[in-house]
This record gives structure tokens, C-alpha cells and sequence, in this order.
């Protein structure tokens, strides 16, 4: 059975739910366990303060793990999430200390009733916002509209140093996969939100880019330069559709479509041929302006 069935056992090697109760209380904090011990999809450690851990997705991480490296792994998730709440909210946060862990994050955009609320975002393309997060050294906090007006600095201010900020992350590799096509990867959960600001990667692109964002680690992109533009896009969709249908993309999909970034403005130029069929490249009137300007058609 799975994760989120009836738990197995490992031989000698304490359940789950016991090794994290007992890894808790080596780390301070004791735990009482609340529901069935061997449904890992809904039982719950909980604390004297109220604090609540669950397990399912420790379940996930540990899975087909042998025990001494399951210890490790549960040992360091549970210190990693004591870290996290001895964290400052982010209002607590000094307009200095703000200014430091503020970063402009690329998000799908939210429905209303979902949490975070993220109404206060700006439009980026279509399914697309631009949020606010902040960068603590333990922990990422995408911020809520309800949060904004009780920090320390202006929300026009957060955007425009969030954006320097995310400017800024490191990237893991710059390549060129193929003549023309671009690969932008990196561990930092704001690469692919570079594309916010293209000149800060490419430099000058006069004629706009053509890119893909399959997840938050991984932006593709093919400045539009002439006539081997047309190829590099066409290589790009193949490896995008590629990427989309067999990769694992942390925190999920971004975009399913190929976008054109043109001074700032940003449109989908791509859909699928049918329901289920391959992704087209879509030549709406800014896509082939650029291109005709580049000479690429």
C-alpha cells in the first residue's frame, strides 16, 4: 500500500509517526498524536502550543528510503520547520530588513477564496501574476494582500525592489541548448520570475523573446534576432511540450504556453491543436511585427 494507506512496516525501524514524535521531542518539543497512527494521510502530531505537523508529505520525501537515511531526512524536516516559525512575521519586519528579503515571484493567478489571497498582485500574461515574497533564511513567505498594508515600506516600493531583488538571485547555468534557444536554470525558487525583466538576462532585445516557463526553477527563452529565430522557437516548443509531459516540475506547471515578451507587454502565442493535440505556435499581430522587423519572415 502506499504512503496514504495503511502504513507498513520496516522490520526493526520505528513507524514514521513514531520517529517523527520521537525526533520532535529531541528537538524541544513535545507532540501527543491525534488519529490513527498507520494513515499517514491524515494523522497529526500536535504540540502543547497548538502547532500542528502533519505527515503526508514527509511521507513522500522518506518513501523506499532505507532508515538511516529516512532518520536523516525526517531529522533535518522537522528542523528545518522549528527554524522557520522562529521566524519574524513579515510585518514585524524593519523597512531595512524588508528591503534585504523582499522578492518579486511569477505565480499562477489565484481564484478568489484561495489562500494566499493575491489580490493585490500585478498582471504579468495571461494566468499569470506578479507576487511578493519574502526570503528569510529558512523559509519563503508569499505575502497576502491582507499582509501589504502593515509593512514597513509602500507597496509601489516592495514591487520595485522585489524586482532588483529577483534581479539579483543567483542561476545555476546560463546555456545555449540549441543555436538560438536559451536555458535559464537554477535552485533559487525565482528564476523562471527573471523573466519579469528580460533586459537584465539578454541585455538590449529590441525585437522581444520568445520563452516558456515549465516550472519556477527553469525559464526557455529564444530572443528574436532573424531569420534562425524561426528554428530556435520551433526547437524550443519541441523541447518545452517535451519537458511539460515528462519532467517533475517542483511547486507545479507555471505556464503551458509559449509567451512573447515584447518591451514589457507579454501575450500567449501558442495553443493546442485540438483536445490533447500538440502545441502550435501561435502569430498574433506583436509576434509577427517583431519577426518581420527582425527579418525573420
Amino acid at each position: 500500500m502506499g504512503w496514504f494507506g495503511r502504513g507498513k512496516g520496516d522490520g526493526n525501524a520505528p513507524s514514521l509517526v513514531e520517529l517523527a514524535h520521537r525526533t520532535l521531542a529531541e528537538l524541544g518539543v513535545e507532540t501527543r498524536i491525534d488519529g490513527d497512527a498507520d494513515d499517514l494521510g491524515s494523522v497529526r502530531l500536535v504540540a502543547a502550543s497548538g502547532q500542528v505537523y502533519l505527515l503526508g508529505n514527509l511521507a513522500e520525501q522518506v518513501r523506499d528510503e532505507r532508515p538511516r537515511r529516512r532518520d536523516a531526512i525526517v531529522a533535518a524536516h522537522f528542523d528545518r520547520m522549528l527554524r522557520a516559525e522562529r521566524e519574524p512575521d513579515a510585518e514585524d519586519l524593519s523597512a531595512d530588513a524588508l528591503r534585504d528579503r523582499i522578492r518579486l515571484r511569477l505565480m499562477v493567478e489565484s481564484v478568489a477564496g484561495e489562500m494566499p489571497d493575491l489580490s493585490y498582485a500585478r498582471p504579468f500574461a495571461p494566468g499569470l501574476v506578479l507576487g511578493l515574497c519574502v526570503d528569510n533564511p529558512t523559509t519563503v513567505v508569499t505575502l497576502s494582500a491582507s499582509t501589504i498594508p502593515k509593512l514597513a515600506l509602500g507597496v509601489d516600493e516592495l514591487f520595485a525592489i522585489g524586482q532588483l531583488r529577483t534581479d539579483d538571485e543567483p542561476i545555476d547555468a546560463h546555456t545555449e541548448m540549441a543555436p538560438g534557444m536559451h536555458v535559464v536554470e537554477g535552485d533559487s525558487l525565482f528564476t523562471a520570475s527573471k523573466a519579469a525583466n528580460m533586459p537584465a538576462l539578454f541585455g538590449p532585445v529590441p525585437h522581444g523573446i520568445v520563452f516558456a516557463v515549465p516550472n519556477r526553477h527553469l525559464l526557455l527563452a529564444v530572443p528574436i534576432v532573424g531569420p534562425e529565430s524561426i528554428a530556435a522557437i520551433r526547437t524550443m516548443a519541441g523541447a518545452f511540450v517535451h519537458m511539460l509531459e515528462h519532467a517533475t516540475h517542483p511547486g507545479g506547471v507555471l505556464s503551458p504556453h509559449l509567451l512573447f515578451w515584447r518591451s514589457g507587454e507579454v501575450s500567449v502565442v501558442s495553443d493546442f491543436d485540438g483536445d490533447g493535440g500538440a502545441l502550435r505556435l501561435l502569430m498574433d499581430e506583436r509576434l509577427r511585427a517583431a519577426l518581420e522587423e527582425a527579418g525573420a519572415v
